[in-house]
């Protein structure tokens, strides 16, 4: 009898614990964590704790991020899904290398990070600074947005990057600065470049918009034949004639952060030095399956073709408007396809080519002439006249090495130290 008793007691003890087990795990099931904090409640108990109370961790604030996006509207609020998905992507990388548990955690992540750059997507279309009205340039208004950004976080950068597409795509500012950092050089480059601007439009928007102490020495100015092409319809400064913003400026204002409201924006994918990365290769077979082959003889670019005219006047009114600055202009003829430079291309760039010299001498600014160094060089371009990534990666350092761009950063840090009151000194780059 009391061996029948002992074992009920024994028995009703286990049932306790298991209940009591049951209950814990049922209780951390709950509404507030969800089935994938319920996951880590049970590793929690039968595995290593260090690792579970990480999973636990990310999925809690995961499942916070999520219920928090379902009703974010304003920018604070899509601030706080960010945090949340950060804090729960931060705690799956916490698991060691060495836990199992982490290859399955590193899958997860791929979800949270997609989450978080949809919640960071959100928050910038949101948080477009109010700053100047509208120029007329999609583009335009962003990257000037984003420059007085990057002045009011560092101050003018030591070398600015301007000119169209060509240039915005097509120099990457990251290996220029990081290049001339190895060699001894400690500047800060930043990509200023437009889609579509003309020589019009970059002494409108460096002698007008900007003003002097927003600019630095020296200037290189990436572009080709196309932006001093006087008998083309010059279409990006007309829309920049016609812009409430142009108005604005004609009457002396100058942008800044004037405004804290912001405006709704969906920001494109220019990166923080103001470059676009641009990942596409230029292959002909498969580029001309989708667009059609322009013989230059067509192309709007080039026919009618004449490099007197405003153009003409707009390079004479800028270079001497920053050489009374003692700004430093240096222009670089980018690199065209040789697919591009046609038999009716070609000898019209030959003439700009000549023009460029020409000019160079008469005016006082330097050339640096790349147009032909990568006919065959397929890999180095997105389309015929536009570089990709790994071009603008190449060019960069190429021009980083450069004697010209080197003499010209020896004698800014020259007149620096003999003139320190009015010069700036070189700043450290970026992290």
């Amino acid at each position: 009898m009391r061996v029948l008793f002992k074992r009920h007691w024994m028995t009703a003890v286990l049932f306790g614990v298991a209940m009591l087990m049951s209950l814990a795990v049922w209780l951390i099931r709950g509404g507030a964590h969800g089935p994938d904090a319920a996951w880590a409640a049970k590793v929690n108990f039968w595995g290593n704790r260090q690792v579970a109370m990480a999973l636990q961790s990310g999925f809690e604030q995961a499942e916070q991020a999520a219920g928090l996006a379902q009703t974010a509207q304003s920018v604070e609020q899509w601030d706080q899904v960010v945090e949340a998905w950060t804090y729960a992507i931060a705690s799956l990388q916490a698991i060691p290398v060495s836990s199992p548990e982490r290859f399955w955690a590193q899958r997860v992540q791929r979800e949270y990070i997609e989450n978080l750059a949809f919640a960071q997507q959100q928050a910038n279309r949101l948080s477009w600074p109010d700053v100047f009205p509208s120029l007329g340039s999609g583009i335009l208004d962003e990257q000037l947005r984003l420059y007085l950004s990057y002045l009011a976080t560092f101050g003018p950068p030591d070398i600015l990057i301007v000119g169209s597409s060509r240039s915005l795509q097509g120099l990457d500012p990251q290996p220029l600065e990081a290049t001339l950092n190895q060699q001894g050089y400690p500047v800060r480059v930043y990509n200023l470049s437009i889609n579509g601007a003309t020589a019009q439009v970059m002494n409108f928007m460096l002698q007008r918009l900007l003003t002097p102490e927003q600019l630095p020495r020296p200037v290189i100015w990436g572009d080709g034949s196309r932006a001093f092409n006087s008998r083309r319809i010059d279409a990006t400064f007309e829309r920049i004639l016609s812009s409430p913003g142009y108005q604005t400026a004609l009457a002396g204002e100058q942008p800044g952060f004037t405004d804290p409201a912001p405006i709704p924006r969906q920001p494109s994918d220019i990166n923080a030095r103001g470059f676009l990365p641009v990942p596409a290769v230029f292959d002909p077979a498969v580029f001309y399956q989708t667009y059609p082959r322009v013989s230059g003889r067509y192309d709007a670019f080039y026919s009618p073709f004449g490099l007197t005219g405003l153009q003409l006047g707009s390079l004479a009114s800028l270079v001497s408007y920053l050489q009374s600055r003692n700004i430093d202009l240096v222009y670089v003829n980018l690199p065209l396809s040789g697919d591009y430079l046609d038999d009716y291309r070609l000898p019209l760039d030959q003439q700009f080519q000549q023009f460029l010299q020409t000019q160079s001498q008469r005016l006082g600014f330097t050339v640096i002439d790349l147009l032909l160094q990568w006919r065959s060089q397929n890999a180095f371009f997105a389309d015929p006249s536009h570089l990709n990534q790994v071009g603008a990666a190449a060019l960069g350092q190429q021009l980083a090495r450069h004697p010209q761009i080197l003499e010209k950063l020896v004698q800014t840090k020259a007149d620096v130290l003999t003139a320190p009151s009015a010069g700036r000194t070189a700043s450290p780059p970026p992290p």
